[in-house]
């Protein structure tokens, strides 16, 4: 799994179009402000480190004094990509563990990222 973590005075996106892969009944838009948008690229064998990643996740927004958090996917981080239905189910256990949003799977989306931009708003991981 490898992750981009971005603290923000606020994100957007716009569902543009499905993929083949695309989540049926998406959030078509959803802002938010004063948060953490994780963009996360899912690979073979994630399944097993969802804690890791949890954890991972919480030293991050600790050390960015964030309280809200986004999971988007974003498979551009990653040349080994999971099936999308564990990419889908890496991103739903994550979701549900971390209490928060998440962007659907599967779309063509636009987005709009307004980042912090102080020492600590910008973290990747590599799990």
């Amino acid at each position: 799994m490898k992750l981009l973590l971005i603290h923000a005075d606020a994100f957007e996106y716009w569902t543009e179009r499905p993929t083949k892969l695309a989540e049926p009944d998406p959030v078509a838009n959803l802002r938010k402000e004063n948060l953490t948008v994780a963009f996360v690229a899912v690979e073979p064998g994630d399944l097993q480190k969802i804690d890791l990643a949890v954890a991972e996740i919480h030293k991050v927004l600790d050390m960015q004094h964030s309280k809200d958090l986004l999971l988007y996917p974003y498979t551009h981080l990653s040349e080994t990509l999971s099936s999308p239905a564990e990419a889908v189910q890496v991103l739903k256990q994550l979701a549900d563990k971390l209490g928060c949003d998440r962007a659907p799977f599967g779309w063509y989306k636009r987005f709009h990222l307004q980042a912090k931009g102080h020492p600590m708003s910008e973290f990747s991981r590599r799990l």
